[in-house]
């Protein structure tokens, strides 16, 4: 027998054992530490079942609750990625409703508002005291998951101890405008060169607009194919969901769209009453590093405020400077849950 035909049915036994595994029940790996916990989890949330992933070496220690981008985008499958973050944190990663696991047969899109949103992270936030305990809640947002975490936070701010906004949302069209400029300087004959950003309020035309930054490097930076290995790798994930998450990804903000165009960060959240932590990429143009820093400048923040911009990244600095990213996030929690000891006056 050739090697080349000893090759390809070797593929294919590969192919076929994953399928197998695939359909077997999802799962999530143990994990090692002094009190682990390691839980994937089906709760009734805003009247449908949504899907939570619990993870820590000590079931203890602060809870860092990630609210996924999009919407729609559900960080679940590559929540590996981040892994070291488990040893100092219970890590939850949360399929939002229309998200991954949480994207059913029949979903009803209208059931997509920010209040909807909220009182549903209001609900994983009353699941989470009574599984864990009452230590410190820690929310992190990315991209979407900041337009939703930065107002959840600010508007019940005894129930979270600090706030990281990562791809901070802050003004949908005056971003556009802001990559518009940017995208005149670095391809002038993208076709999109003297548009009105008042156009964007097209959805369909926004997401073009978004195509064409991506394409230029002013996005994630991230190849989707590049992702797909570790995310068909997760235990956690069974071969519906995946159907389920590209579907909400595809469907992203669009049911939403006028409630987006009509939210300002600077107006709606003019005070942050939790150390705030805003990590942004260089070469964000989906979320502009200029619109970050505008609202880091004029958000009062009497319990301390630190932004950090990662010159190696785009949109997702988890992704490409995964290293420095978690490090960011274990110094901001150590000192947000255990703030120096100062000495007494003499």
């Amino acid at each position: 027998m050739s090697v080349l035909r000893l090759s390809v049915l070797a593929l294919v036994a590969l192919l076929a054992c994953g399928l197998v595994w695939k359909t077997l029940p999802a799962r999530t790996p143990p994990i090692d530490g002094p009190d682990p916990i390691a839980d994937l989890v089906p709760a009734e949330i805003g009247g449908m079942t949504q899907w939570l992933l619990i993870r820590g070496a000590d079931r203890s220690a602060p809870i860092l609750l990630w609210l996924h981008g999009g919407p729609g985008s559900a960080q679940m499958p590559i929540r590996a990625v981040t892994a070291a973050l488990e040893r100092d944190f219970v890590v939850v990663h949360w399929d939002q409703r229309g998200a991954g696991k949480s994207n059913p047969s029949g979903f009803d899109p209208a059931t997509m508002t920010l209040d909807r949103f909220l009182a549903d992270a209001r609900e994983v936030t009353a699941i989470l005291r009574e599984r864990l305990g009452d230590q410190p809640l820690i929310v992190l947002g990315h991209s979407w998951g900041t337009m939703l975490g930065a107002r959840l936070v600010a508007g019940w701010p005894g129930d979270y101890a600090g706030y990281i906004g990562t791809g901070q949302q802050v003004d949908t069209l005056r971003g556009a405008a802001l990559a518009l400029d940017w995208l005149e300087e670095v391809a002038p004959g993208s076709g999109f060169a003297g548009m009105d950003p008042q156009a964007f309020r097209d959805h369909g035309l926004y997401v073009r607009l978004m195509q064409e930054v991506e394409a230029k490097g002013g996005g994630m930076n991230v190849s989707f194919l590049s992702m797909l290995p570790r995310a068909l790798a997760a235990p956690e994930y069974r071969l519906p969901d995946y159907r389920r998450w590209l579907d909400g990804a595809n469907r992203g903000s669009g049911p939403m769209w006028a409630e987006y165009l009509e939210r300002d960060l600077i107006a709606d959240v003019p005070v942050m009453p939790v150390p705030m932590l805003l990590i942004s990429g260089a070469s964000d143009w989906n979320t502009p590093v200029p619109l970050v820093q505008e609202w880091f400048e004029t958000v009062e923040a009497p319990q301390g405020k630190r932004i950090e911009v990662f010159d190696g990244s785009g949109h997702a600095p988890f992704l490409t400077e995964t290293g420095r990213f978690v490090e960011t996030v274990r110094s901001f929690g150590a000192r947000t849950v255990r703030p120096p000891v100062r000495p007494s006056a003499p």
